[in-house]
């Protein structure tokens, strides 16, 4: 597939980065001086600020893809192929061995950067908890061409090996620099449940591109999707030193996946998604049987919005929305994140301009989750009070939430939830209108 790049762009960029690469400072034989890289942005001015290729660039990278791309590759090929110096404080790129021709690296830069985007695979863990009741009771489950949930066996460990070959990346995935040879190499752990998102684009060594950050997404809409199902609730714990969830990255090189590395979620993402475990509504679901019923239930549910990307695009990125809200503990960032969830799902600005975002949304909330008239009226007064605090909470720089307003804030995300119910119900109804009309096409036009 492939940028294809015109022949005179990609002369240009050799051009530029061949000058500038002269200029860059490597501390310790290994670790790329980022103030010295920064003359590379001039690259960013060969190709156009618009256009097909700088939109599907900054999709794969960032807003500053060249920069990016020569950056995070130096840094990954300087990490993988050279020791660690403590004596040698910093020295010119060019006076390492393979870097003493700017234009031949440049060149071959220039030339892998023409091939994205590459394919990725991201996998994860679950908590324990969930990880090996998932396991036990869904084994694998496809939720989109790009989406699923795996419990590793044989074929998959031979498919997705946790060992490049390279020392220096392989150590990077289970010790730290320095550190003496005493981790275990990580192993695929055959009881427990994982899910699996593939993406396109590029992963670099330290930066966060757009490409980590869509599987980063797709995770949290994962889980909060589950929680607005009942699938999963959160069993807040306390750690001293909470446990880092990580993607083990495969990168795909000839029809083959290569790992390629491991990407740690933030701190609070972590903890929430480790705290995740089987929402059994308080031991109701008390059998094998009743869980895997459940389970599978909402996973179809779940799977109809992840395998229809446009029509379901507003419940994916709510799911995401909401999942922040039960992360961290900022609660007033919490309660405007809730909110924030509920205009992506029924926030219309044309409407909304002529009588208010918070009437709009009371209004909307009100007709599609309340079941009666008093249930109606009862959320209507409370979505009065809900978006008077998060006007307080945006305009005026509130520092707390009252007990009344906590007990408010529980509501909304209850509303949350029960909208991004209600939501789905209409998409598989749309679903279903779509599949009967084709197949009422078919059946009127046999040939």
């Amino acid at each position: 597939m492939g940028i294809k790049l015109h022949n005179k762009c990609k002369e240009r960029l050799v051009e530029v980065i061949a000058e500038q690469l002269p200029n860059l400072s490597v501390n310790n034989r290994m670790f790329l001086d980022g103030r010295s890289a920064m003359p590379l942005l001039l690259a960013e001015k060969v190709i156009p600020n618009q256009g097909g290729i700088r939109e599907k660039l900054n999709q794969y990278i960032s807003e500053s893809p060249i920069f990016d791309f020569v950056y995070e590759s130096l840094s990954k090929e300087l990490y993988e192929r050279q020791e660690y110096d403590p004596e040698t404080k910093e020295l010119k790129l060019i006076e390492i061995e393979g870097y003493e021709n700017p234009r031949l690296t440049a060149k071959r830069l220039v030339d892998e950067f023409d091939t994205l985007p590459w394919k990725y695979s991201f996998t994860i863990k679950f908590g324990n908890e969930l990880s090996t009741l998932f396991a036990d009771l869904i084994g694998c489950y496809q939720l989109s061409d790009s989406l699923r949930l795996i419990r590793p066996n044989e074929d998959f460990e031979k498919s997705y090996p946790l060992r490049s070959g390279i020392e220096a990346r392989d150590r990077s995935l289970f010790g730290e620099l320095g550190l003496p040879s005493m981790f275990s190499p990580p192993q695929w752990d055959r009881s427990s449940s994982y899910l699996q998102i593939e993406a396109d684009g590029f992963v670099g060594k330290y930066g966060e591109t757009y490409t980590v950050e869509r599987a980063k997404s797709t995770l949290k809409s994962f889980c909060g999707l589950g929680i607005a199902l009942r699938l999963f609730k959160i069993n807040y714990k306390y750690r001293p030193t909470p446990p880092k969830a990580k993607f083990f990255v495969h990168r795909e090189i000839d029809k083959r996946w290569i790992v390629d590395s491991a990407k740690k979620l933030d701190s609070d993402i972590s903890s929430t998604f480790n705290d995740l475990v089987f929402h059994d509504f308080n031991g109701q679901l008390d059998t094998n049987s009743k869980k895997s019923t459940w389970a599978k239930a909402r996973l179809k549910e779940i799977k109809s919005v992840f395998s229809n990307s446009e029509k379901a695009e507003k419940i994916r990125l709510a799911s995401q929305w909401l999942f922040d809200s039960h992360s961290g503990k900022n609660e007033l960032l919490s309660f405007v994140q809730t909110v924030v969830a509920l205009e992506i799902l029924l926030g219309e600005k044309a409407v909304s301009d002529q009588i208010g975002i918070g009437e709009l949304l009371g209004n909307r909330c009100a007709y599609l989750i309340g079941k009666s008239h008093s249930q109606r009226s009862e959320i209507l007064d409370d979505f009065k009070e809900i978006y008077g605090i998060r006007s307080k909470i945006v305009h005026r720089g509130k520092s707390r939430l009252t007990y009344r307003e906590r007990e408010l804030f529980s509501k909304l995300q209850r509303m949350c939830h029960r909208v991004i119910q209600e939501e789905l119900k209409l998409l598989q109804e749309d679903l279903r209108k779509m599949h009967n009309n084709r197949s009422n096409t078919r059946t009127s036009n046999p040939l």
